[in-house]
């Protein structure tokens, strides 16, 4: 084991040597070269912890792989130190000490790496040794750390509540306000609130400045220059912007200057100035690039993709358009949101009980007290021996019965615990077979889904939001294509879940069997056909026990579009479900026969609405679970206004930055309520 850790000890001093050279002083250098010497030697642990500790002040910002290296080594050497039950409670101070600012910094690491979850999990160990050593200071440090995590997880309002918790416990200086005022003012911003976010960050501007806190100062510019862009402000942004340039270059910061150069590049570009844009984001490219920066090389190359799209040079746009979508990918986060509210979930159980080394060491402490106070009583003791023994038996006898009394307690509880287990075993088993059935059915729906391919090649530009209630759904969307013409639809069957799913795999059956077996092209036609061969499906109970049941209502609402491509031309039909078209930033609405695609009272033939299309138009295709949705601050339905609105602000984004908003807002509004419906929402540009 010693031999792997001098191998890549030995290893990591290369790398650190080659990379990074150029960035430190001759003094610097040596003094990491002793202690580098100290960690590999027979030293005490506690001079290798804190060499390392010094080797990792002098290189944290320039080299992440050794800082998380360096800080995993603190960790291990501290937990077997912890187990020494004679350390004294001076010791087992120091080195808790040094395993909480590990976790911090490994922590701080990894949210750099994207690595959000683990993150979170050493965040919280940290917080645990400040609330051992009732530390405000690193207990603030721990809650803004966390409101990081959340805001980067696009949950402002969590990440608001940690860094209000951060901000109660410290602001004693300028450099805390400015931190928090820009902290809460991108969760404002997040919110909605521009008002709110806009005087964050001048406070934070203010606090910044006071103590020469460039790289604040860069981060506050950028923010508000944002803020000021999506008012149309477009000068006092470029203002703003060259502020932010101009502080980021006091202290080195490429990736901010990066983006900065992009921010600027965006305003030229609303403002239909080409070659400022083309310039700006050029100089945002080519600084990202050497910096590394995934986030500014994938806003400029989008940025360039624009402005060579708007004037004319197709090659070029096609290229920045490819690198945009190749950085954008690697970007994408590789854990899912619900694990972070997972985490949140188990955080106030996790505050409660220590799992690692701080309880361990915490009662090696009290078992410490416990001893002294044992030895004090036996001094008393011997003070009081003749009473002492009338006590002693006394307590014997009482003892005893509570021995006894005890013992028959357990018997009648292990027999007690013994029922419970096994009715729980039985429970977890018929669990387990019911979520496997389920989770059979999930993949067997996903199959009659069109794949990310299929509806790429036939669409190049879209986006689906699809989002069950449960682990199966009773909406699906399906796409089908015929001779020049593209099919595609959007459809909410009746219920959700395991009975929404069943009701879907008999819609999706029908609409396959219209277009394909009765070769139909007209939407209004291949509707009126899929209601036929679902009501003949769900009237088909020959069984005795059928024939005395109500007959069955199921069936979908639905949006189905054909799409003549040659003639440009879009031929729709819907069943209660409208279709929303976007052109020239007015959104109207194709509207939908108010019947549903089942059994009715009043059936009418579907009718058939054709329209001529244009470049740029975006069609919208939705079941009403967005709309339906409670949450809100008063707890009610988002509603379609609202759903409208948000269609509309949002529709010149690329159509991934859409489907980000689509299901941020949707997550957002719903908070903490319940889900209440499936959803489901198409985007297509033409």
């Amino acid at each position: 084991m010693s031999d792997l850790k001098s191998a890549l000890a030995i290893l990591i001093t290369c790398i650190f040597h080659l990379s990074g050279l150029a960035q430190f002083t001759d003094e610097e250098l040596h003094k990491i070269d002793s202690l580098k010497a100290v960690t590999e030697s027979q030293a005490h642990d506690s001079l290798k912890i804190d060499a390392l500790i010094e080797w990792d002040d002098i290189i944290y910002l320039y080299d992440s792989d050794l800082d998380l290296w360096l800080n995993e080594q603190i960790l291990e050497l501290t937990k077997p130190a912890l187990n020494n039950p004679h350390l004294s409670n001076r010791e087992v101070e120091i080195y808790l000490g040094a395993r909480g600012m590990a976790y911090n910094n490994l922590g701080l690491v990894l949210v750099d790496k994207g690595k959000y979850k683990e993150a979170l999990e050493y965040f919280q160990n940290s917080l645990r040794i400040a609330d051992y050593f009732n530390d405000d200071i690193k207990r603030a440090n721990a809650y803004n750390n966390i409101g990081m995590i959340y805001d980067r997880m696009s949950s402002p309002e969590k990440a608001l509540e940690f860094f209000n918790k951060s901000f109660s416990l410290d602001s004693s200086d300028a450099f805390s306000k400015g931190t928090y005022y820009n902290n809460s003012g991108l969760c404002y911003f997040a919110l909605g609130d521009t008002n709110k976010a806009l005087e964050s960050y001048k406070l934070s501007l203010k606090y910044s400045a006071s103590i020469e806190d460039y790289n604040g100062m860069g981060n506050t510019y950028s923010n508000m220059a944002l803020i000021l862009f999506n008012r149309n402000l477009f000068e006092e942004a470029l203002q703003n912007y060259d502020s932010a340039i101009a502080a980021y270059q006091k202290v080195g910061v490429d990736e901010g200057i990066a983006l900065a150069y992009n921010g600027k590049g965006d305003v030229y570009l609303e403002l239909n100035q080409s070659q400022p844009a083309k310039e700006n984001c050029e100089m945002g490219y080519l600084l990202a690039k050497e910096s590394g920066s995934l986030s500014g090389l994938k806003a400029n190359c989008n940025c360039l993709y624009f402005v060579y799209k708007n004037t004319g040079n197709v090659q070029k746009a096609l290229e920045f358009h490819e690198l945009y979508v190749g950085y954008r990918d690697s970007l994408e986060k590789t854990e899912k949101k619900q694990e972070v509210l997972k985490l949140d979930f188990q955080f106030n159980l996790n505050q409660q009980k220590s799992q690692d080394s701080i309880e361990f060491a915490h009662q090696q402490k009290m078992e410490r007290i416990s001893y002294e106070t044992s030895l004090e009583r036996k001094q008393n003791f011997q003070y009081f021996l003749f009473a002492g023994i009338a006590v002693c038996v006394i307590v014997g006898l009482l003892l005893l019965r509570g021995f006894l009394q005890k013992k028959r307690d357990h018997e009648i509880i292990a027999q007690q615990k013994k029922e419970v287990e096994l009715q729980k075993h039985i429970v977890e088993e018929k669990n387990k077979e019911i979520t496997d059935s389920i989770n059979y059915a999930k993949r067997i729906q996903e199959a009659i889904l069109p794949g990310e391919s299929l509806l790429k090649k036939a669409l190049p530009e879209n986006f689906v939001y699809y989002k069950p209630k449960d682990i199966v759904a009773g909406d699906f969307y399906w796409l089908e294509e015929k001779e020049n013409l593209i099919l595609f639809a959007v459809a909410d069957c009746t219920g959700h879940g395991v009975p929404g799913a069943m009701v879907s795999v008999v819609c999706h059956n029908a609409l396959n069997r219209s277009v394909n077996e009765f070769n139909l092209l007209d939407p209004g036609k291949i509707l009126d056909k899929t209601r036929e061969l679902v009501i003949e499906t769900f009237e088909n109970e020959t069984s005795a026990d059928l024939k005395s049941a109500p007959t069955i209502r199921d069936g979908m609402d639905i949006s189905l579009c054909v799409l003549d491509k040659s003639k440009k031309q879009l031929h729709f039909s819907g069943a209660n479900n409208h279709l929303y078209l976007v052109r020239n930033n007015q959104l109207s609405e194709l509207t939908a026969d108010k019947q549903p695609v089942g059994k009715y009272a009043d059936e009418k033939p579907f009718k058939t609405t054709t329209l001529s299309l244009e470049t740029n138009d975006i069609l919208y295709l939705y079941t009403d679970g967005y709309a339906d949705q409670f949450g809100g601050p008063e707890g009610k339905k988002f509603k379609y206004k609202q759903f409208k609105e948000l269609l509309i602000r949002n529709h010149k984004l690329a159509l991934s930055e859409q489907l980000d908003i689509i299901s941020s807002t949707f997550e957002n509004w719903r908070g903490n309520l319940e889900q209440i419906d499936d959803v489901c929402v198409m985007g297509v540009q033409l």
